[in-house]
């Protein structure tokens, strides 16, 4: 065999590797946007921290020059809401929009322009009965433990408390790492609040987000008055999602803990308060508070003292999320509110 044969099939292979390189290069530089979604969908950790370390910058300068539109063009022919451009609204978007305040309009002569017309009902909202069933071992109580990557540990730990004492309940935990209100784009909690009901068919839903909603809203800066009150539109929006179909059904909607630093702090304190201001819109909707109980007098901690009078690192070393072990107050704070609406055996 001679030297140029022996060669070629090493020039190939060179030249296959360095034709792949440029595909893979022009596809990310084409969906950027997918890129930062899949990154945000993904666990905490180093994986992802480096996914969206190299993805955002690459998105920015990609919408610098136009590239994601191929891709805007593709999901707007097939109809899917387009993330980059916004031009269609998320269905949490929509459901938050219908709970605008009313317009008042001049009344008009009947039969005149401008004359009420009847609204089309709201297929996904529905009235709350007052009443709720006792749980037995033969019917337990239905708790889906669901939200962003603050809701995994907490679930667990409610789990495992119903267990321990033998309560008559199931619970599902179901996190949905590096979601939030602020991103519906990147993913739609009324979609996912329909989904759940229809899939798993819950008593409680134990609702436990905020670690990833340090965006603007509408326009409105992160923790401004205007942004409160729309992410509190949100939170009623999707409490009426996970209630629609049943009207014994309860939300359980869990803020997120006192953080170590800003800006967090007080982005977390507004989240805390747009749930407040939520629940007397959501007659099924409940306000757990696990900020001020595992905090240092409204102050971050790192250690909690348990009951047995042990102290536990309660928290993980970004100073937001609890450790497994310091996941128990939160979920013991849940496992009270319960009890004070059903019984338990």
């Amino acid at each position: 065999m001679s030297e140029e044969n022996s060669s070629e099939p090493v020039t190939t292979a060179r030249q296959a590797g360095r034709v792949i390189r440029i595909a893979l290069a022009t596809a990310l530089l084409l969906n950027t946007a997918g890129v930062v979604r899949a990154g945000l969908g993904m666990p905490s950790g180093p994986t992802r921290d480096l996914l969206l370390g190299v993805a955002r910058p690459l998105d920015g300068f990609a919408g610098l020059l136009d590239l994601n539109r191929p891709r805007s063009s593709l999901d707007a022919m097939l109809g899917h809401p387009d993330s980059v451009t916004g031009d269609q609204q998320t269905h949490l978007e929509q459901d938050a929009d219908r709970l605008q305040p009313p317009v008042q309009r001049p009344p008009a002569p009947d039969g005149a322009p401008g004359s009420p017309v009847a609204a089309d009902p709201e297929p996904r909202l529905a009235p709350v009965g007052a009443e709720v069933r006792r749980a037995t071992a033969a019917d337990p109580l239905r708790i889906l433990v669901t939200g962003d990557s603050l809701s995994d540990f907490d679930g667990q730990q409610l789990s495992r408390l119903v267990a321990s004492e033998h309560l008559p309940a199931k619970v599902r935990v179901q996190a949905r790492n590096g979601t939030g209100l602020t991103q519906p784009s990147v993913f739609d909690w009324s979609d996912e609040a329909a989904q759940d009901a229809a899939d798993f068919d819950p008593d409680v839903v134990v609702m436990v987000l905020g670690a990833n909603d340090g965006w603007p809203l509408e326009g409105h800066d992160v923790g401004s008055n205007a942004w409160n009150q729309e992410y509190a539109r949100r939170v009623e929006a999707v409490s009426r999602d996970f209630i629609a179909g049943d009207p014994q059904r309860r939300v359980y909607w869990v803020g997120p803990p006192v953080p170590r630093s800003a800006p967090w702090i007080h982005i977390f304190a507004r989240i805390n308060d747009a749930v407040r201001a939520a629940v007397p819109e959501v007659p099924g909707l409940r306000y757990v508070d696990v900020a001020d109980p595992t905090s240092d007098h409204g102050q971050y901690t790192d250690y909690l003292t348990d009951p047995a009078g042990h102290r536990v690192l309660a928290r993980q070393h970004d100073g937001i999320h609890f450790s497994f072990a310091g996941s128990v107050f939160p979920a013991r704070i849940v496992l009270t509110a319960l009890r004070g609406e059903y019984t338990l055996g």
